[in-house]
């Protein structure tokens, strides 16, 4: 009977402690970095209240996350085709670690979503605003994607996409080893998808990797 409720114990306990799993990267669970992230992204995203956001790609959610404190009551659907962090009980934890790290209460409502590789799976003429950041030259069908995603976009909704651009066409990505668009190849990619570049922001000056795409929607 002892070892029953040992037993018993130890599974409640870790059980907790599954739920309480986050997938935080210690960089951004610090609060100058999240402070920098949030006036920085904050006049290229122009989030606005009760507004509808969805991320392609948001892997851990870490950024997602930051960003729905930029305004009050967003509603932020969150895609990955392997969503494992961005299932409800460990991105709850992730939001409650760094909100608590601001001292803040979360106004935002997360969706998780998993999407497939040829469409995003969100719903159609719901988003102000779809976020791609550093995956678009993942896409195993970026042209498929990125017409799924012009359904899913208001017709007034905005498209950013934040990518490396290579110097030179052929280069890869040090990471997954895929090639990299150059900023001629990505602007024709999004003319030939229905999109019309709309400005183009470069968050840190010496950065390319924080560049940022603006496109809306071509009549």
């Amino acid at each position: 009977m002892i070892r029953f409720f040992t037993l018993l114990f130890c599974f409640l306990f870790t059980t907790a402690l599954a739920q309480e799993k986050d997938c935080v990267n210690d960089f951004y669970a610090r609060k100058k970095i999240i402070e920098l992230m949030l006036k920085s992204y904050r006049r290229v995203y122009d989030f606005h209240k009760e507004e509808n956001i969805a991320s392609i790609g948001s892997g851990s959610g870490n950024r997602e996350v930051i960003y729905s404190m930029m305004a009050d009551s967003l509603t932020f659907y969150v895609q990955d085709i392997n969503p494992i962090c961005l299932e409800p009980d460990i991105l709850s934890a992730t939001i409650r670690r760094l909100y608590a790290v601001m001292n803040r209460s979360c106004t935002a409502k997360f969706i998780s979503i998993r999407g497939k590789a040829k469409e995003t799976r969100l719903p159609d003429k719901v988003f102000d605003k779809v976020i791609v950041e550093n995956s678009l030259h993942e896409f195993e069908s970026p042209v498929d994607m990125l017409k799924s995603i012009r359904g899913n976009l208001k017709r007034d909704g905005y498209l950013f996409i934040s990518e490396l651009i290579a110097k030179r066409p052929g280069k890869k990505h040090i990471d997954c080893r895929k090639p990299l668009f150059t900023e001629q190849s990505l602007v024709k990619l999004l003319d030939e998808s229905g999109f019309r570049l709309k400005a183009t922001e470069t968050v840190h000056p010496f950065d390319d990797y924080d560049k940022v795409y603006k496109f809306e929607i071509k009549e």
